[in-house]
């Protein structure tokens, strides 16, 4: 059964490639082994002590093993999914073996060949043995992620009720965590490097993307049973881990989970939003916003993201120079998650243009949407970070970038999901080209800050803190004035181009 899966995954993949853009793929390939080379090299550099080593290795294969994870819980498995198999007559746990050993000859896992090679270069610099020791974890750490990326994939991935409930935040917690440690990774491996941070060296050693490392440590210090116990522990951890599968995939296949709760009755409540066509989009989408995955979990993203990448030097080595500009981060961050709605939304773009006169009020409906849920957040947390930092002269940077930030997100937010629109694929998930519009409308949004910026620039080097504080209404003129005008520019595009765009959804569904 194993071989004739393989082979079956084999072919599927083949008509996928063909059919596909394979443009992506190889650009995402690419950046894969680039990062893998990166990894292995960490593993070469000469360290003070063997043991920081250790500490970088366990910090950047957690970051491997965590995107790992997630990318399987956010797209599961892409080509054998089990409801495939499910009107076959298979016994259950026959299958979970079988699409067990199929995922662990996943030619994508000789991706983790290479980065996890960084712990035998590690071991080789203390001698053969240390090296031994390291081929082990790297077998053993690759086994897990095999392993546990079934399992996640089969309990997350799509088909497995993911709405609004708890795998939707776990996956959104663990996408943040990996990207606010690739963000700071140079800062934290020299703090690693130097050791002067116990809790992030305590961290990264507890979790099991770090035992191979540990193993390696202690082998080179001949501590035999510091050797034994994680290895052993990633050998028993893949174990339970498989031993859970065969429950996993025969509650995906049937269906099991918890049941809907019918909606209830309740009194009308006083519209916080007004009673017109623009409010009535702007009710849809913020109901879309926390109850769809796919918009709810780049957003919680975000809201970690952007607080957690400038408040990590306050805790560590505290610096608070980034505090203030926490609110700006997000904003960015949810602008540029947000470049792909009508891609999102699919053919349902239908009933806009079946609505005569609608397409004014969707894109202006869904700019105070993604205002309204973005903007108090991003302004408290501005507020409250830049008091707790004691930057005083942060203040008019951060409000008066935040305003500019706020309402240039909200002009290019519709203008970017209209330029080029990029469907989801076939399970309801973005595709390799999503991030190709993410980072270009990320810098643009950063560009939108510019004129606020450059004021309160002008007011420090001048020393003028009357000047400094002309950021703030030059950032809400700016914004404001940006949020109008290129809002009315995708109104007038999504009238000239609306049904090519539904063509364009149409043809991938």
């Amino acid at each position: 059964m194993v071989r004739l899966l393989i082979g079956l995954r084999a072919a599927i993949t083949r008509n996928q490639l063909r059919q596909g853009n394979r443009g992506p793929l190889i650009a995402g390939l690419v950046l894969a082994m680039l990062s893998a080379a990166g990894t292995l090299y960490l593993g070469t550099v000469s360290y003070p002590r063997l043991a920081a080593g250790a500490d970088v290795i366990a910090l950047v294969f957690g970051l491997w093993l965590g995107g790992h994870l997630a990318q399987r819980a956010l797209s599961g498995e892409a080509t054998l999914r089990p409801e495939m198999f499910a009107l076959l007559p298979l016994r259950r746990r026959a299958l979970a073996t079988a699409l067990l050993a199929v995922n662990l000859a996943d030619p994508a896992l000789i991706l983790f060949v290479v980065p996890f090679a960084a712990v035998i270069a590690l071991g080789a610099q203390a001698g053969i043995v240390p090296a031994l020791v390291g081929v082990a974890g790297a077998l053993l750490t690759t086994v897990l992620a095999g392993v546990a990326g079934t399992v996640a994939g089969g309990i997350l991935g799509p088909g497995a009720r993911r709405g609004h409930d708890i795998g939707t935040m776990v996956t959104a917690l663990a996408i943040s965590i990996i990207s606010v440690a690739g963000i700071t990774l140079p800062w934290l491996v020299t703090v690693l490097r130097e050791r002067s941070a116990p809790w992030l060296i305590a961290l990264v050693r507890v979790l099991p993307s770090g035992w191979a490392a540990v193993a390696v440590d202690a082998a080179a210090r001949s501590q035999w049973l510091w050797v034994a116990l994680p290895l052993a522990g990633l050998a028993a951890l893949s174990g339970v881990i498989a031993l859970a599968w065969p429950a996993v995939l025969a509650r995906r296949m049937t269906g099991a989970g918890t049941p809907s709760h019918a909606a209830r009755p309740h009194a009308e409540r006083r519209a916080l939003l007004p009673r017109t066509a623009v409010g009535a989009v702007a009710a849809k989408e913020m109901r879309l916003w926390v109850r769809d995955p796919i918009r709810l979990t780049p957003l919680l993203i975000a809201v970690i993201v952007g607080a957690a990448m400038c408040a990590i030097p306050r805790l560590t080595t505290g610096t608070g120079q980034l505090l203030p500009f926490a609110g700006a981060a997000t904003v960015v961050i949810a602008a540029a998650c947000a470049c792909n709605l009508y891609g999102n939304d699919g053919t349902s773009l239908w009933l806009t243009i079946t609505a005569p006169g609608s397409g004014r009020p969707d894109v202006r409906g869904r700019q105070l949407a993604w205002l309204l849920i973005t903007g108090p957040y991003a302004l408290v947390l501005t507020v409250l970070l830049t008091a707790i930092s004691g930057q005083v002269w942060a203040w008019p940077w951060a409000l008066g970038g935040l305003a500019a930030l706020l309402g240039g997100a909200c002009g290019l937010i519709p203008l970017a999901s209209l330029t080029w629109v990029v469907p989801l694929d076939d399970a309801g998930n973005p595709t390799p080209q999503y991030p190709l519009k993410v980072y270009p409308t990320m810098i643009a949004v950063a560009i939108t800050a510019a004129p606020a910026a450059s004021v309160a620039l002008a007011g420090s080097l001048a020393g003028l803190t009357w000047l400094g504080w002309l950021a703030v209404p030059v950032g809400i003129a700016t914004g404001a004035a940006l949020a109008w005008k290129l809002g009315a520019v995708a109104a007038r595009r999504l009238r000239r181009t609306q049904v090519t765009v539904l063509r364009t959804l149409a043809s991938a569904a």
